[in-house]
């Protein structure tokens, strides 16, 4: 779907050497000063960092299980400089827009909130500080649509530019350090780049990336082991599904991705039956038919479709009963939740075919609201949100959501049949007989700043070790279990630097919408993604997590005036199934 815009230079990093603790900052930044008196932030509700056990995420402190109820979020203007692809409107710059937007997460009972591009450069402590007082936590993309900011659509190994892995790594260090980062993604369907060429095309890079975050997170002791995965279109579903989760050199654990997301556009009518949802009911059977080892996220999901019913005056208003699905017993064994395309309709997108204020139905009239006036640009015409009634519909199915009979992290047991990743599909390479441009190239240093204490927040000092995982022998926890190794010389982080910087090019054009086709049997128009959406129709593919981690001594560290005794390796919250 639409990928946020990142017009903003690539983080350059600093020289430090990655410390052997980490110290948590104490917040003393202008903006988390700010913050501590915002009345947007005192709530004060806090997100503890999210473990995964198997294929489920669990809360690292409370044990409880955590499905997604979340939104994609791109709050993109109908006029001016900020309407337009792949800009970062989440940074300090920005507040006027992202503070507009905070009650209506809440409004929403949404738990988590996804960004498509960011800008490493640009400081987003009051941002994630904001969702954080809320309990909301984020996915974070790591590509743009900037030369060498993502895989590209030439044929492996060429499509994994080295700039590409930098950047990851720039974006990693500088989004590490938030408790609230449930996991960075390496790329946004990729698999709209093939130029009619099967997945093994360009597959291979999405892989390689994926593997090389996943070794400089793994090489860096004063960072916190958030989860690196993915985000496929919902094509050539079983091929692209197992690829992500096999490793094509069974020795290398850092081979496969860690969790799954799937952009899936399959429930589009009104049937509040699941029992009669035949393609959401398929995207579940076939996942489950997959054995499957990993999360998988609905990273989109969301059919328009005029079937839909009119309110108020707004034609085909989306239900949402899928959303309520996808949270139930009867789906969260394959699903981990998943994220409603999207927070606002993107005027550029829809007015061809829903002009506004967006009445009619239009195939890219995918808003929860819209942004209004029609004129508006966020800068010298400030812009409201306006909920549409499938913004309801949303919330209520959200609310609806009971995790109250889940197991938790210590009762969780991996079922037997999903321990181990999945067998690579034949037409794909190893990854180690071909050689990639960004092998040559050093990582830069790891963080010296392992988390960031955010000032309006409650503070957090526990480190959960899972007993229960570790008497399966399947898991790591943060009670000193075994480390994966990085990976050879060349992918591990020689604490070198690249203190290079690079200016965006101005945004691609929006792509196509794609055909997919919804549960009965209608067309439904998916959005244009960040990077070109050439149409390719079929099934998806979904979102792989899975970390590891050891803990470090703990530290003292200032907090607001105040000496507090914290525990620091926070790289000992996540837990990986091996």
């Amino acid at each position: 779907m639409t990928n946020p815009p990142t017009t903003t230079p690539v983080a350059s990093g600093n020289s430090t050497a990655a410390p052997t603790t980490t110290p948590v900052a104490s917040g003393n930044s202008t903006a988390a000063q700010t913050l501590a008196t915002s009345a947007t932030a005192t709530t004060g509700k806090g997100t503890n960092p999210l473990v995964i056990k198997g294929y489920r995420f669990f809360d690292s402190v409370t044990g409880e299980y955590v499905g997604m109820r979340g939104v994609n979020y791109y709050p993109r203007t109908n006029t001016g400089a900020l309407d337009a692809n792949n800009l970062d409107l989440f940074s300090d710059k920005f507040k006027h827009i992202w503070e507009r937007d905070l009650p209506q997460f809440a409004a929403l009972n949404a738990n988590s909130i996804r960004l498509y591009a960011v800008d490493a450069d640009a400081n987003h402590d009051e941002f994630m500080c904001a969702l954080q007082s809320l309990g909301i936590y984020v996915l974070v993309d790591l590509g743009s649509s900037c030369q060498g900011c993502e895989i590209t659509a030439d044929k492996a190994p060429t499509c994994y530019p080295a700039s590409y892995k930098q950047r990851g790594e720039k974006i990693i260090k500088a989004f590490s350090k938030y408790d609230n980062v449930l996991g960075f993604s390496g790329g946004n369907e990729i698999n709209h780049r093939t130029g009619g060429n099967p997945p093994q095309w360009n597959a291979p890079c999405q892989k390689k990336f994926v593997r090389d975050m996943r070794a400089f997170i793994k090489s860096c002791p004063s960072m916190r082991q958030i989860p690196v995965g993915l985000v496929m279109a919902d094509t050539s579903r079983p091929e692209n599904a197992k690829y992500y989760n096999c490793r094509t050199d069974p020795n290398d654990k850092l081979e496969n991705a860690e969790w799954y997301g799937i952009n899936v556009y399959v429930h589009c009518d009104d049937i509040n039956d699941p029992t009669k949802a035949a393609g959401f009911n398929l995207l579940r059977d076939d996942f489950e038919s997959y054995d499957y080892s990993i999360p998988v996220i609905l990273t989109e999901f969301g059919c328009t479709a005029p079937s839909f019913p009119t309110l108020d005056g707004y034609e085909a208003q989306r239900t949402f009963h899928d959303a309520k699905w996808m949270n139930t017993k009867e789906y969260s064994h394959v699903f981990n939740g998943g994220f409603a395309f999207e927070y606002s309709t993107e005027n550029a997108n829809s007015k061809s075919t829903s002009e506004f204020p967006f009445k009619k139905f239009g195939p890219q009239n995918y808003g929860l609201g819209y942004l209004t006036p029609e004129d508006c640009d966020d800068v010298d015409v400030k812009c409201s949100f306006k909920r549409f009634p499938n913004f309801d519909s949303l919330a209520d199915a959200y609310k609806a959501t009971d995790n109250s009979g889940e197991p938790t992290l210590s009762t969780f047991t991996v079922e037997a049949n999903r321990k181990d990743p999945t067998a690579c599909p034949a037409q794909f390479p190893k990854l180690k007989d071909l050689t990639w441009a960004g092998d040559s190239q050093d990582s830069i240093a790891c963080p010296t700043e392992g988390r960031f204490q955010c000032p309006n927040v409650p503070l957090n000092l526990q480190i959960t070790a899972v007993e229960s995982a570790e008497a399966e022998g399947s898991a790591s926890s943060g009670a000193g279990t075994k480390k994966e190794e990085a990976g050879s010389d060349s992918e591990k982080s020689e604490n070198s630097q690249d203190d290079s910087e690079g200016e965006e090019p101005p945004a691609e054009e929006d792509g196509e919408a794609t055909e997919e086709t919804g549960s009965n049997g209608n067309a439904s128009a998916k959005p244009s993604a960040q990077k070109d959406k050439s149409g390719a129709s079929g099934y998806g593919s979904q979102s792989d997590l899975r970390p590891g981690n050891a803990p470090a001594p703990s530290s003292s560290s200032t907090l607001g005036g105040s000496t507090v005794a914290t525990a620091v390796c926070l790289s000992a919250l996540f837990v990986a199934l091996m």
